[in-house]
């Protein structure tokens, strides 16, 4: 997901987002995990209701076959894969030679991407089943494993001698496996880098903070190594379809390299202390590019004004810890939000004595006043006297403006037990007489800090003995005082760098290789969209409610997004206009307890904004194809209360069933403003916020942000949203979201063969066109419900036969898995359980216009054939009845009119 590895940075401010360190990718895929569950603080919900109010769970675990019954939607996919060419991009979006593309798409990680062949096929068969017409082949270039699981190998043979060759047992499963999904329908993503790190077997001694990540974006040899890759895999023959993957329209994608851009990796500092082999390569072309631009050393001088400013004007007088400090909330503040901790001066030092801390808190602030420009020092000393192992903290200067503003300092440090002295220059990079310095996410244990201060000034000068004649300019380094001026090349630099980078490998790719598929970088979070709109297409990811960290002290937020208006608007507001758009991540994992919302408002708003494929993250993780039960967050394979609901995500988005928005808000962005803003506050992404729209509207019309500049939305009757506004329809009318019960939000799909519910039903009467829905008590006081037609022939309005599958879910867990609650709504597992997965039966009132003679409903086993028929009652006006209840022990139902 990064891919599967995320480390600690923080990022734009708005909220405080994390960096999440993801073991089993290598110590490099990073991932700013954008806005996840930064609001769920403020909508808490109940855990689970306790069991004695309410009927046993039941096991329930949707097979791995893929029959061709009520719950399959193998019928919407177009076999074989490819058969109208190669896609491609006109006007904007994908199409073939019938016409455009959409792609309702999941991952395979690691080694689930070489099955045996009997499991390839019945793979094949499971994912077209579930109306998944695309693959996306991730994390396969070395061995993947994480916390819970031993590595299990990749495409690499393993040698002692080279990570150059590929295991030809590993290459022939994937053959098979990609040859299965061809003849189902199912195209295929290729990814070229995730994970693999180049070492001393091939000729890299040197060892890198975190691999290769940024490195390999402007290090010759490993460029060269990874057209190597490309070239051996890409043009390899499949002897089960008789293709090279370049001549094979099968493969609809490419990807170059996951989650990995050097401006993102210098962000968070770690280019400024490389081997000096690569260093020296890095400053090299450094020099090389400030030559071209100034011509010479006494030029760039004169553009700079590097000057040194000596330390002084104390604004903490009171960081020695001689007196007392109080806590008033005016001039320090120590916010622990639901959590258990202490602050107080005593012996000297400022103590803080934890007892629970959740993802963010406790937070130890002091309010400051910084001008725009104006160096400053930030120096401290703090050591951690009780508690286990290592404790990362988080340190900024923010203020509140537009949610969270970064003033120049993000940085994440280490504490242990001894005193470790920490000392900090930037340049303000705007001005705030609300500034913010702040400490966040201590540790249960506790903490000493003393000799705090924040000083005008630097001791950061120039070497006026440096000079780009003789390439000996340094590295401008992420961390410490930069001018403003000397910072903007340096980024400029490393824009042009990774321009060089990405469009070189992708000529090497359409014109050497001669690859048709369709060619993306990576992801905008990571890289300028400058550079990633000069490729194909756009892809993104995101999560709601990420573990974090994902290692053995794992926690994750347990609420539901259908709260917030988060992640999926965050998504919406950054595609790029009359470009193809996909979400190639994007998950609610395990064990979040409200999975089931994610994938259908992935689908619904991915087809209302128009996107070309949504990508779930991830159907499996290892060579295990038939699970029990529910082995790590992100694997949805044996998630029967994400699956149950695949059959609708995959009519509304691979059918079309919700229609894409009228009307279009267009936010026009300036290169000069948007580079500005990175120098200013090291925020890459971009979206139609910048262009000052809210980003509410996302959730009414389709948005996109022109890169020229130019373009602006031109919307008959745009109205301005309320500040205050609580539900939101989108412009077809067939999406909404309510939020007008505080903590009880609902979101609903209402379309002519589509209906979908999740959310909050308390005494509600949900009305979905001609259905209308009635849910029971929950032990989550929360469910969802999807209704989907077959075959596109409604839901008995006009008289016409129809085919209807109903799934119901509502809480989804291992067998014997004991949930630990923690501050701030997060929970951990102090024991995971095992087999089989357990799930809740939902009751509810379902009123159909159907004539009820006309009409049966049977519950369903997990293969989703019929086990048991479920009465149909007449309506009081007419119509049909039908109640479901938990005595089914079912969470899907056929309905048949005739």
């Amino acid at each position: 997901m990064f891919s599967t590895c995320f480390f600690s940075e923080f990022k734009n401010l708005r909220g405080w987002i994390l960096a999440i360190n993801k073991p089993g990718s290598s110590p490099l895929g990073l991932y700013i995990v954008m806005f996840s569950c930064m609001f769920a603080n403020a909508y808490s919900q109940p855990y689970a209701q306790p069991t004695d109010d309410f009927p046993p769970l039941f096991p329930f675990v949707i097979s791995y076959d893929g029959p061709d019954n009520a719950s399959s939607m193998a019928h919407l996919l177009d076999g074989p894969a490819g058969k109208y060419g190669f896609i491609r991009v006109e006007n904007g979006g994908f199409v073939n030679n019938k016409g455009p593309v959409r792609l309702h798409a999941t991952n395979l990680t690691g080694s689930a991407n070489f099955p045996g062949h009997r499991d390839a096929e019945q793979l094949a068969a499971r994912l077209a089943r579930f109306g998944i017409n695309c693959v996306r082949l991730h994390y396969m270039d070395a061995a993947y494993g994480n916390f819970m699981n031993e590595k299990e190998p990749g495409i690499i043979a393993e040698d002692t001698l080279t990570q150059q060759n590929f295991s030809a047992s590993q290459v022939d499963r994937l053959d098979y496996m990609i040859a299965s999904f061809k003849k189902r329908g199912i195209y295929v993503n290729i990814n070229l880098h995730v994970a693999r790190i180049w070492d001393k077997r091939d000729g890299f001694t040197s060892k890198r903070q975190g691999g290769d990540s940024g490195v390999d974006n402007f290090e010759p040899r490993m460029i060269e190594l990874q057209k190597e890759y490309a070239r051996k895999l890409l043009t390899h023959a499949n002897p089960y379809t008789g293709l090279a993957y370049i001549d094979d329209p099968c493969v609809a994608m490419v990807e170059i390299n996951n989650e990995n851009a050097l401006l993102y990796f210098y962000n968070t500092g770690r280019m400024d202390n490389l081997p000096d082999s690569y260093a020296s390569e890095f400053r090299k072309q450094w020099n090389k590019w400030l030559l071209r631009k100034y011509g010479s050393t006494e030029a760039l001088l004169r553009a700079w004004k590097w000057d040194e400013i000596s330390l002084n004007d104390e604004h903490i007088p009171e960081g020695n810890f001689n007196q007392p400090v109080s806590f008033d909330g005016k001039k320090w503040i120590f916010y622990i939000g639901s959590d258990e901790a202490t602050s107080c001066v005593h012996d000297g030092v400022l103590k803080i004595d934890v007892v629970s801390a959740s993802s963010n808190y406790p937070q130890l602030i002091r309010n400051l006043s910084v001008k725009k420009d104006q160096p400053y020092t930030l120096s401290f000393k703090i050591r951690r006297t009780s508690g286990i192992g290592q404790a990362p903290l988080g340190i900024a200067v923010a203020d509140k403006k537009d949610g969270w503003r970064e003033l120049g300092l993000n940085q994440g440090i280490v504490v242990d037990s001894t005193w470790k002295a920490f000392s900090y220059s930037f340049a303000a990079s705007y001005d705030s007489d609300e500034a913010k310095l702040q400490l966040t996410r201590f540790k249960p244990g506790a903490f000493e800090i003393d000799d705090l201060s924040f000083q005008n000034g630097t001791k950061n000068g120039f070497d006026h003995a440096k000079r780009i004649e003789d390439g000996t300019i340094p590295i401008i380094h992420a961390i410490g005082f930069t001018p403003a001026q000397v910072k903007q090349d340096f980024y400029q630099f490393i824009i042009d760098t990774e321009h060089k980078y990405w469009v070189g490998l992708y000529d090497y790719l359409k014109e050497e290789l001669n690859v048709k598929s369709v060619i993306t970088g990576t992801q905008p979070f990571v890289s300028s969209i400058y550079n990633q709109a000069e490729l194909d297409y756009i892809d993104n990811h995101t999560y709601w409610c990420h573990p974090n960290p994902v290692g053995p002290d794992w926690r994750i937020k347990n609420v539901p997004m259908v709260n917030s208006l988060a992640e999926i608007q965050k998504l919406a507001a950054q595609r790029v206009l009359n470009k193809p758009y996909t979400i190639s991540e994007y998950n609610h994992p395990f064990p979040n307890q409200y999975g089931a919302e994610g994938q259908a408002m992935l689908c619904a708003y991915g087809r209302l904004q128009g996107w070309d494929g949504v990508f779930e993250y991830t159907y499996n993780h290892r060579l295990n194809f038939e699970p029990d039960h529910n082995s790590y967050f992100f694997s949805i394979i044996a998630r029967t209360d994400v699956l149950a609901h695949f059959p609708a995500c995959a009519a509304i988005f691979l059918r079309g069933d919700v229609h894409e928005a009228r009307n279009c808000v267009i936010g026009p962005i300036d290169y000069k403003k948007y580079l500005d803003r990175l120098t200013a506050s090291k925020i890459i992404n971009t979206d139609i916020t910048f262009a000052g729209i809210d980003l509410r509207e996302t959730l009414i019309h389709k948005t996109a942000i022109d890169l020229n500049g130019k373009i602006e939305s031109k919307v008959d009757g745009l109205t301005k949203i309320a500040d205050n506004q609580k539900v939101f329809v989108s412009d077809t009318g067939e999406l909404t979201w309510n939020m007008e019960q505080p903590g009880a939000g609902y979101w609903t799909v209402n379309t002519k063969n589509t209906k979908f519910f999740t959310g909050f039903p308390k005494d509600r009467t949900i009305t979905l066109g001609t259905i209308t829905l009635e849910i029971g008590k929950t032990r989550l006081d929360w469910a969802t419900v999807s209704f989907v037609s077959r075959h596109g022939t409604g839901f008995g309005e006009s008289g016409q036969p129809a085919n209807i599958l109903l799934a119901a879910t509502g809480v989804s867990e291992n067998k014997g898995m004991i949930i630990e609650k923690l501050p701030g709504k997060e929970i951990t597992l102090k024991d995971w359980g095992k087999g089989p997965v357990y799930v809740e039966g939902i009751p509810a009132k379902v009123n159909l216009v159907s004539d009820s003679k006309k009409t049966r409903c049977f519950a369903l086993d997990p293969d989703g054939n019929r086990k048991i028929e479920v009465p149909v009652e007449k309506g009081e006006k007419g119509g049909s009845i039908i109640v479901i209840k938990p005595e089914y022990k079912t969470v899907w139902y056929e309905i048949e009119i005739r």
